[in-house]
């Protein structure tokens, strides 16, 4: 159960929203960058202290599983074994927690972009009923009162608010060309592309292309800078089939605070 639990606290981003985000050390225009700051939305900052605590606080809590399950298993390895147990267990979630710390910035991004397009916009802003923080608690095997539980809730929810407004549109053979090329680096396909794209068409991925280029206005209109430690680029997943691509969706420019 704490495998299953670590594997899909991690994951949890490239769901139905969330993709993956590279995170790499660069130079450039952020020589003044303030170096407390992962991003500015619009003048908002979102700190790295901020981005700590909530991933300090998923770290503590699958920790602590971690160590139930070891003292559970106390009377069945001995101490050689449970002590190359613990290396590993709290290994898989080092690696976990850096991917997930990336994936929280992601959403962080996202959710305050989002609102203040749905603010500017006039639609109704996102409801967070507790039924929502409770389910998305028990599907990620955490505490309701997880902040990673409350960061991941609320950009469902404002997404979803997004995901109405829009209407499918027709992709480019370059949407259709990344779409595919995804898929064949995931092993879910290996006809010629001449092939495939036919398929590709508005009605499969006009949804998500929509959905994307609406997210580029919106981080756009946010006016998002990301501190030049992060390459971000966010995985709007584009279910095919019993399979999924996505599309690929910088959030900010590197630049000076």
């Amino acid at each position: 159960m704490i495998r299953r639990r670590l594997r899909t606290a991690a994951v949890l981003g490239g769901l139905a929203l969330a993709g993956a985000a590279g995170v790499a050390g660069c130079t450039g225009e952020g020589d003044s960058w303030d170096e407390a700051v992962a991003a500015y939305v619009d003048q908002t900052e979102i700190t790295e202290a901020e981005i700590d605590a909530v991933v300090d606080g998923l770290r503590a809590e699958i920790g602590g599983e971690i160590e139930r399950e070891l003292a559970n298993l106390a009377d069945e390895m001995d101490q050689e074994e449970l002590a190359e147990h613990r290396v590993e267990r709290f290994g898989q979630l080092d690696d976990q927690v850096a991917v997930t710390r990336t994936r929280v910035l992601e959403m962080r991004i996202l959710t305050e972009a989002a609102d203040r397009y749905i603010a500017a916009e006039g639609l109704a802003p996102p409801e967070v009923p507790q039924t929502a923080i409770d389910q998305q608690a028990t599907d990620l095997g955490l505490s309701p009162d997880s902040e990673y539980v409350q960061v991941v809730t609320g950009f469902f929810a404002t997404l979803g608010v997004l995901q109405a407004t829009v209407e499918p549109e027709p992709p480019t053979e370059a949407d259709q060309r990344e779409v595919y090329e995804h898929l064949v680096a995931e092993g879910l396909t290996t006809v010629p592309f001449e092939q495939a794209q036919p398929t590709l068409s508005e009605e499969l991925i006009g949804q998500p292309v929509a959905m994307r280029n609406l997210l580029a206005e919106v981080l756009d209109r946010a006016g998002v800078r990301v501190s030049p430690d992060y390459d971000l680029v966010y995985q709007l997943p584009v279910p095919i089939g019993s399979g999924e691509s996505w599309l690929e969706l910088p959030l900010g420019q590197s630049g000076s605070g």
